[in-house]
């Protein structure tokens, strides 16, 4: 019985990880009212050679390609140009963006369809997905739909500076997003991978009466809530707190190249694109067609999703919660008439629950550990940018097989002094009241677990008053939504990526089979042990030679891989006398000489000129004199309040510490006013992303993949003393005069303070200033691009 059973969950996880693959991709003389991967591609092969961050040549090219392919396609284009502000936690950006909007009006509208991405990449990184792949499926989504047009108004928003914090969105949302004719409905297209099925992961408004219409339809609630309580963001957050009804959807399988070179259109899955256009394609027409007003009716209405064999299930809060709580009460009743058998006892149970809780920690823990141990050992075999090993197959089944070796000890632990009975209602007791727990807390959060954990527990207490072959029929029944669970779960963990969903993939696992485990045991003559057998012994040291060995197979996979190893590198120039040091990730003797080394670069420095305004404010010009894009300010010793940039407010009512300019374009000076709060010192930092430009650079040799280069200028400004008397004035500060007047002596600059890392290797050349400027570029590339990081 216990074969039939483990063949029908393994059965089930396998239908359910095969469940989620890609489409086949589409040849170029595909019919012209289909999605075509190959079209897709060719419409964007010129953009995506090349990174194109906001403010670049490059980027405007990719701007000029899309307008005039658009324009061809019949819409009416216009370039929205503002400026895009966000605001966190002492810290703030802004970027002068480009919006591209292409147009075509309905013929009897009923409301909006926008086509969002964004054109921006981040330095370093050609990104043929990141948005690359959003950019080639609108393209040729709207070439098949044709030139004729739809009941509702479509609207093709092409964003600009989304890589460093949603900026472009803001800035069109907060000039235009109320001009569009409601209920508005986005489709956003991102990428934090270069392959994998492309999911819906957040939804806004009545989505769940559209979502059928996708083909192969996938959508889990669990994704959109947890989005809710982790740092990763993406232009639909705008979109949404805008009022906007819609959906998020990306791709985020290998993420190892997200934000570097590989991503470009040599690693991007065809059957990926061709799966995301076809998914595109078809809600468009859906939408295109469709009375959005209509739609007003279920806008009130939030069931809670997940996906199963025959589409996407939608259950009512409540009833998830009920379900949820129903588990550990059926378990808590088998308790009762196990007891009443003589099955098992109280103690014995609580002794089983205990144990249970002890192998689920410590799975999760031993996971994490030993990913951790694995990445530390082999520094050379993952990304840079999200830690991802270039090949994560082996990780992932070591990951389980250290959580199987912790749950196998705690068995053969367990099963010294207790029955199966008692153990695995005790582990079934713990994990449906862990989850039932999560169903009240957040049914959208724990409904793809409690649901199929709340069948499990429910069949166990059937199938223990069903004797016979109906009995077996439950259990087997009641088994299939949890292999189902494990097969979808575990392969959208694993896409997500080991690093990033370390100890969940464990953790699942765990709780799933914990919860189904009375399914597995029979009727018990006795509560008893039962004899001693040295060889269940074995059981723990076998899963953890098969760990070891995993790991190992994983490693030397991963680490002969024929993609190039990823050094992050960054040059940091002294702008008072060219003094030049690099901050390099140093995982290969290359990366660490460089880090060793020093030069002098010959490279103006950025220019503030200083006004004192009076009444605490202070007006504040900022300039690149060799035509950086990005601007940073960072105020050491007070704050800035109330700022402004060129007239836009910029975190009305914050104290900011670091505000940073991206967007900028050669020969542009970005005003900043503020109110001066203590007395700050500034560092001024200009960036640029060839780093050619920096002293004795040479190229890296072949088999080395630069990720997020940079070279960065910084200065040192001192502003006019507050509370002096004497008639406000301008004094310029530059790299080569860094210093103070205010219609009196200059003011010795401030000693330069040198830069320590804790996580990278650094020269100690540069001044402090290049940490923060380092940090916040960090926090604000995207993961979702749009990925990861704050304020994305």
């Amino acid at each position: 019985m216990l074969g039939l059973l483990l063949a029908a969950l393994v059965l089930a996880g396998t239908l359910g990880a095969l469940s989620r693959g890609v489409t086949t991709p589409v040849s170029a003389d595909a019919p012209a009212d289909a999605f075509s991967a190959a079209r897709a591609a060719d419409a964007v092969s010129t953009m995506v050679v090349e990174p194109r961050p906001i403010g670049t040549p490059a980027n405007d090219r990719a701007h000029e390609e899309l307008t005039t392919q658009l324009a061809e396609l019949g819409f009416e284009i216009r370039t929205h140009e503002a400026i895009g502000v966000r605001a966190t936690t002492r810290y703030a950006a802004a970027g002068y963006n480009r919006t591209l909007v292409a147009e075509r009006a309905g013929t009897d509208p009923t409301g909006t369809i926008v086509l969002a991405t964004h054109i921006d990449s981040v330095p370093g990184a050609p990104g043929a997905a990141d948005a690359g792949v959003g950019l080639a499926v609108i393209l040729e989504t709207v070439r098949a739909l044709g030139p004729d047009a739809q009941r509702n108004d479509l609207v093709v928003l092409l964003v600009d500076g989304e890589e460093n914090g949603l900026l472009g969105a803001e800035a069109y949302i907060r000039e235009e997003g109320d001009t569009l004719t409601q209920p508005v409905v986005v489709l956003n297209h991102e990428a934090r991978g270069i392959s994998g099925r492309p999911t819906v992961t957040r939804a806004s408004g009545p989505m769940h009466e559209v979502l059928g219409s996708m083909p192969h339809p996938e959508f889990e609630s669990f994704t959109d809530a947890l989005f809710a309580v982790i740092p990763n963001d993406t232009d639909f957050t705008v979109y949404r707190e805008a009022g906007w009804w819609g959906m998020d959807m990306a791709i985020v399988d290998d993420s190892w190249a997200y934000h570097t070179p590989q991503d470009d259109a040599e690693h991007l899955d065809p059957g990926t694109l061709q799966h995301y256009g076809d998914l595109t394609l078809a809600l468009t027409r859906d939408l295109a067609a469709r009375d959005l007003g209509a739609l007003q009716d279920h806008a009130d209405e939030h069931p809670v999703q997940t996906t199963a064999p025959w589409g996407i299930v939608q259950v009512p809060p409540l009833r998830v919660t009920i379900l949820g709580v129903a588990g550990p009460l059926a378990i808590l009743a088998l308790l009762v008439i196990r007891r009443s058998r003589r099955e098992l006892s109280v103690v014995g149970t609580v002794l089983g629950l205990l144990g249970s809780l002890v192998a689920i920690a410590g799975g999760i823990a031993a996971a994490v550990l030993l990913w951790g141990a694995a990445q530390q050992a082999t520094p050379t075999m993952v990304s840079r940018v999200t830690g991802e090993p270039f090949r994560t197959e082996l990780f992932v089944a070591a990951e389980l097989a250290a959580a199987a070796t912790v749950a196998c000890a705690v068995w053969v632990l367990l099963r010294l002094g207790l029955g199966r009975a008692a153990i695995t209602t005790g582990a079934s007791l713990l994990a449906t009241g862990l989850l039932a727990a999560l169903a009240v807390w957040s049914p959208a959060l724990g409904g793809s677990m409690a649901v199929p954990a709340a069948i499990a527990a429910i069949g166990a207490l059937l199938a223990t008053v069903v004797p016979g072959l109906p009995g077996l029929v439950v259990r087997v029944v009641a088994l299939l939504p949890t292999g189902w669970l494990l097969g979808t779960q575990l392969s959208a963990l694993a896409e997500f990526g080991i690093a990033s969903a370390a100890g969940g993939i464990a953790g699942t696992a765990l709780l799933a089979v914990a919860a189904a485990s009375p399914l597995l045991v029979g009727r018990e003559r006795s509560q008893l042990p039962a004899r001693r057998r040295p060889l269940r012994l074995l059981l723990p040291v076998l899963a953890a030679v098969l760990t070891v060995a995993v790991t190992v197979g994983g490693t030397v996979h991963a680490g002969s891989t024929p993609e190039p190893v990823q050094e992050r590198v960054a040059a940091h120039v002294d702008g008072t006398d060219g003094t030049t040091g690099w901050e390099v990730s140093g995982v290969t003797d290359w990366g660490r000489a460089l880090a060793d080394s020093t030069a002098t670069s010959d490279l103006a420095g950025p220019v503030a000129q200083v006004t004192e305004l009076g009444t605490g404010r202070m007006r504040i010009e900022l300039s690149s004199p060799r035509g950086a894009t990005v601007l940073e300010l960072q105020a050491t010793g007070g704050s800035l309040a109330d700022v402004t940039i060129d007239g836009v407010p910029w975190g009305p009512g914050q104290a900011l510490d670091q505000l940073r300019v991206v967007g900028v374009r050669p020969g542009q000076v970005v005003v900043l006013e503020a109110r001066v709060e203590g007395d700050p010192q500034f560092d001024l930092a200009d960036t640029t992303f060839d780093l050619a430009e920096a002293g004795d650079w040479s190229v890296p040799p072949s088999g080395i993949a630069v990720v997020d280069p940079a070279v960065q200028v910084s200065t040192t400004v001192e502003p006019c003393a507050r509370g002096d008397q004497r008639q406000p004035s301008g004094t310029e500060l530059s790299g080569t005069e860094p210093s103070v007047s205010c219609n009196g002596p200059p003011e010795r600059p401030a000693p330069r303070r040198e830069e320590t890392s804790s996580t990278s290797r650094t020269s100690q050349a540069g001044p402090r200033y290049t940490d923060m400027a380092r940090t916040t570029s960090a926090s604000t590339s995207s993961v979702g691009s749009g990925w990861a990081g704050s304020p994305r």
